[in-house]
């Protein structure tokens, strides 16, 4: 039987998802790849220097919405010819990949968001189902039959302002369209009370807010954000596993407020059901707040965070090699694995 030369297929969702799937760069850079996401301020710019594709994201309690992936991720395949698909998520648009890469014999391997630490996510949960190998990056009871392969952001090195240099405070709502009101109500509730002396930066996203007491914006490219978190004092963020990561990597210290359903912040209660932060706030990294009083505290006790979170990819790098590699012997031997 004759093989074919590995072409892989990265599919993700934009925001933390994206941001994960970059940082296997070290694996998939060995290959002929495309890419399929989601069209967003951050994306965009990927088409420069790699074949990419869009698609409109769908969302479970409204099913009918996979329909018009169908045909488009048929045609894409079709033309593509992928032999694996890496997945970090989420099933917004890995879902239907995943269904086309059954008749199309491509093997779907996928990697579960850094953002939950104990349970699977929707997607992995349907996959655990399969034969589908699973990678996790936490360890977990609750984690059956996956593969654990540790975070995959690797490690980064980059020119940290002095400490007490930095001018300004970062406030993000990241990519969701679900608008975020209250985090930036909060916020400025504190710059009236004179506890954020700095300078206030804030995305705003998809939220309507005006303020003439911070300096706004909706989005910007991938690079921007980046050397705002870096040169940020600290961060105020929703429970997003990009930003949440970015911080991580560049020592900047930073507070989480989640989004609530309760007030129209997410589409369903099941959304963003991740423990991430949780997690951080256990091991000193950063604040849960779920209120201005709480955001208060936060900020005030903002010095005593931890900082140098250990990132290290090299076991999912070389997890990925071999299980793309085993698949590739099997091809040439006529075997499954």
């Amino acid at each position: 039987m004759k093989s074919r030369a590995i072409k892989l297929a990265l599919i993700c969702t934009a925001g933390g998802h994206y941001e994960q799937m970059h940082n296997l760069s070290d694996f998939y850079q060995e290959h002929v790849r495309f890419w399929i996401t989601s069209l967003t301020t951050q994306t965009e710019h990927a088409a420069e220097a790699e074949s990419v594709y869009f698609i409109n994201m769908a969302h479970f309690k409204k099913p009918w919405t996979y329909l018009p992936q169908f045909p488009k991720v048929f045609r894409i395949f079709l033309k593509e010819r992928p032999t694996h698909i890496i997945s970090t998520g989420s099933g917004r648009i890995v879902f239907v990949p995943y269904l086309l890469s059954i008749p199309f014999g491509i093997k779907f391997i996928h990697i579960d968001t850094f953002s939950h630490v104990r349970g699977f996510t929707k997607m992995a949960k349907f996959l655990s189902r399969t034969r589908s190998p699973i990678l996790t990056q936490w360890r977990s009871p609750l984690k059956n039959r996956a593969i654990f392969i540790g975070p995959i952001f690797k490690e980064s090195h980059f020119d940290k302002p002095p400490q007490g240099s930095a001018a300004y405070v970062f406030v993000t709502a990241g990519t969701r369209a679900e608008p975020f009101p209250r985090l930036f109500h909060s916020v400025e509730c504190l710059i009236k009370e004179g506890l954020i002396r700095e300078p206030v930066i804030a995305q705003v996203g998809s939220t309507r807010f005006v303020t003439s007491l911070m300096e706004t914006f909706d989005f910007r490219a991938p690079q921007v954000i980046d050397d705002l978190i870096l040169n940020a004092r600290y961060v105020i963020t929703q429970e997003s596993a990009g930003i949440v990561t970015k911080c991580l990597k560049f020592g900047t210290k930073f507070i989480v407020m989640p989004r609530d359903y309760a007030y129209g912040e997410l589409p369903a209660k099941s959304d963003m059901k991740e423990d991430l932060h949780l997690r951080l706030e256990e091991l000193g990294f950063t604040y849960v707040v779920h209120d201005v009083k709480g955001m208060k505290s936060a900020i005030t006790n903002i010095n005593k965070l931890n900082v140098g979170f250990a990132f290290d990819n090299t076991l999912a790098i070389s997890t990925l090699r071999s299980l793309v590699g085993a698949e590739t012997a099997s091809r040439k031997t006529g075997s499954r694995i």
